[in-house]
């Protein structure tokens, strides 16, 4: 795999980011500089030297061994990563800065403890900076993590990319069926987010997904299908694939549905619409990271072993001219939200989310409320709240198809509420 070419990022160092402690066996304490350059924290891939680790660069990647065995495989300007066999979700790309290749501390923080309990546990009481304990002698290297500098692995630009096949534009005045593609997040052993009282995010979304079928059926000019109207685990790649199949040159778009959550911030409110694109902020790395997670499962249970990745993200990005559709239809669909949901509007978001990835037509990924948030973990549950989503999303869906594709002429039918739409 050929890592993506990444420029060493300009602008201030590291000085004014607490650093991350790590305490070792008789209580020895040592701090490693952590940076935020990229708008999240991340420390030297050398500070793992120190914890037991050794790092090696090969054909673009890096392949860091643990002594217990256990391989990561992280490539440089890519958010996904390998933890043996385990497709994984960092919130941010490892990057170059300098001489040294920076690493999310996430990937300390939170996985070391977890997915290796009997070498590392995180300490630390509410409040206070988080503190990664080293439980093993053999993974205390005598010298400080992160004051040798790890041998840079080198950046390899991606090769000239084709266009892959997209939505032929019809000629104007035809009478060619719209498609639109519904997708029910999650589903099966994958439940999604749950909420306090238990409400699955998968039952929320098959519930307006079908809903929002309905709705749709029978509109003049549309082609409605849903890639699941059961309790299904249908894998996470397979969705945009089977609906870009699905839709072949006719003009289409791709809806999923999901609900949202943030642990220990049971406040937060509001619905939120994505289009596919690099995540900005903490938060869109946050919930493209959960929900990404399926990949986890995919990979388990062996059907998606030749995932796409980021290099298919960006070359769709580069290739296509759908992400300015999709994000004038996320516009509309916060637009219509805003009629029906008494949560705040947290507007339109990107980030590189694996559902709509490999979807060749103008697609989002709709939040439709805080499972975490008790008030609209019960509003998601009514099924009055999920058709009036359905509702404000078919409108949505019929503003949009007034202006695209583009070059269209005349009548092509009636929306939801029985108006022409031209």
């Amino acid at each position: 795999m050929a890592a993506m070419a990444v420029a060493a990022p300009q602008g201030a160092a590291a000085q004014d980011v607490p650093p991350l402690r790590i305490r070792g066996p008789g209580d020895q304490v040592r701090s490693v500089v952590t940076a935020e350059h990229r708008g999240y924290h991340a420390v030297p891939a050398s500070a793992l030297i120190g914890l037991g680790w050794s790092l090696e660069s090969r054909d673009g990647e890096w392949l860091v061994r643990h002594p217990s065995g256990t391989t990561l495989r992280l490539v440089e300007g890519s958010p996904f990563f390998h933890w043996n066999d385990d497709l994984r979700q960092l919130v941010g790309a490892p990057y170059v800065f300098g001489e040294d290749v920076y690493i999310p501390v996430q990937l300390l923080l939170d996985y070391f403890p977890a997915r290796l309990p009997e070498a590392y546990t995180l300490t630390g009481a509410a409040g206070e900076e988080p503190t990664l304990r080293v439980l093993d002698p053999a993974h205390w290297s005598g010298s400080s993590p992160g004051a040798a500098t790890a041998p840079r692995a080198e950046a390899v630009a991606p090769s000239p990319v084709e266009p892959p096949p997209g939505a032929t534009q019809r000629a104007p005045g035809a009478e060619v069926p719209r498609v639109v593609i519904i997708d029910a997040g999650h589903g099966g052993r994958d439940p999604g987010t749950t909420g306090a009282s238990g409400t699955r995010e998968k039952d929320v979304a098959l519930a307006v997904a079908r809903a929002l079928a309905r709705e749709l059926e029978g509109v003049p000019g549309l082609e409605v299908h849903l890639t699941r109207d059961t309790d299904l685990l249908v894998p996470i790649w397979r969705r945009g694939q089977w609906a870009t199949d699905r839709k072949g040159e006719r003009p289409g778009i791709f809806i999923s549905l999901h609900a949202n959550a943030l642990p220990g911030q049971p406040s937060v409110r509001g619905y939120e619409t994505y289009f596919l694109s690099e995540a900005r902020t903490d938060h869109e790395r946050r919930v493209v990271a959960n929900e990404n997670a399926p990949l986890a499962i995919d990979r388990e249970d062996g059907t998606d072993v030749d995932d796409p990745g980021l290099d298919f993200i960006l070359k769709e990005l580069r290739n296509l001219d759908h992400q300015h559709w999709s994000a004038l239809f996320a516009e509309l669909v916060q637009e219509e939200l805003r009629g029906v949901h008494p949560g705040p509007d947290r507007g339109v978001k990107q980030g590189s989310l694996a559902v709509i990835t490999n979807s060749l037509m103008p697609s989002v990924l709709i939040e439709m409320g805080f499972l975490s948030n008790r008030d609209e973990e019960r509003l998601l549950n009514r099924e009055t709240f999920q058709e009036d989503v359905a509702r404000a999303v078919a409108s949505a869906v019929s503003r949009f198809f007034r202006r695209y594709p583009p070059g269209q002429a005349g009548a092509v039918g009636r929306d939801p509420a029985g108006r022409v739409v031209r």
